[in-house]
């Protein structure tokens, strides 16, 4: 696994929450099954699939199994520890977990898909982390995202964020909208071929892209 020695500022937070975050429910079940439901319909039996941002791997273990190899990555060794430990239970046997940040180089490139979950808004370097995935797809090959867009939440939300940001209950996050997100991957390269929402919330928008065909 190519990884560079740095580490990002908010790994120890990351690993700090890592064991609460893995007994959290999901918010919103019905809208992380149509999640899934998408994905599944957007990958091929034959796909070797990278994932960044994996957090402890829950979502990694319900997509391997449609997939020929799926590597899963996070940049903190806390939530990779866990997501290790499924291994000894129920894990397809095609997927991996390995502690990288987003913007590393993985072995195994060119990857036929990369997913971003819940991971964009907090990244240090957004353009950087989209031209890595860029660069890392065969060409065609997708980039399969869903972001939270603080812009377009309500002001009371907004402050909030802010407001737990500053006490450090919350990471730190990057400010944007829809527009902006499909900016970056537009000045990336990527062609944007879907933009959906799942439940009732409008504020994390799930974008398929595609690197141009060689």
């Amino acid at each position: 696994m190519q990884s560079t020695t740095r580490h990002h500022p908010a790994q120890p937070f990351w690993d700090k929450v890592a064991p609460n975050y893995a007994r959290k429910p999901v918010a919103d079940p019905s809208a992380y099954e149509a999640k899934l439901a998408r994905v599944r319909a957007l990958l091929r039996p034959t796909d070797d699939v990278l994932e960044i941002g994996c957090g402890t791997g829950s979502t990694a273990q319900r997509l391997a199994p449609v997939v020929t190899r799926y590597t899963a990555t996070d940049g903190s060794s806390g939530m990779i520890e866990i997501a290790n430990t499924k291994l000894e239970r129920d894990t397809p046997t095609n997927v991996t977990f390995h502690r990288a940040d987003a913007s590393d180089l993985i072995d195994g490139h060119p990857f036929d898909a990369i997913c971003a979950f819940s991971l964009l808004h907090l990244v240090e370097d957004l353009p950087q982390v989209i031209a890595r995935a860029h660069q890392q797809l065969k060409p065609g090959g997708l980039f399969i995202s869903k972001t939270v867009c603080l812009k377009e939440a309500a002001l009371p939300i907004r402050a909030m964020v802010r407001a737990l940001t500053a006490l450090k209950i919350a990471p730190k996050i990057t400010v944007l909208n829809r527009a902006d997100l499909i900016g970056h991957l537009q000045d990336a390269g990527f062609e944007i071929e879907q933009t959906t929402y799942f439940g009732k919330k409008r504020v994390t928008p799930f974008i398929v892209a595609r690197k141009a065909a060689a």
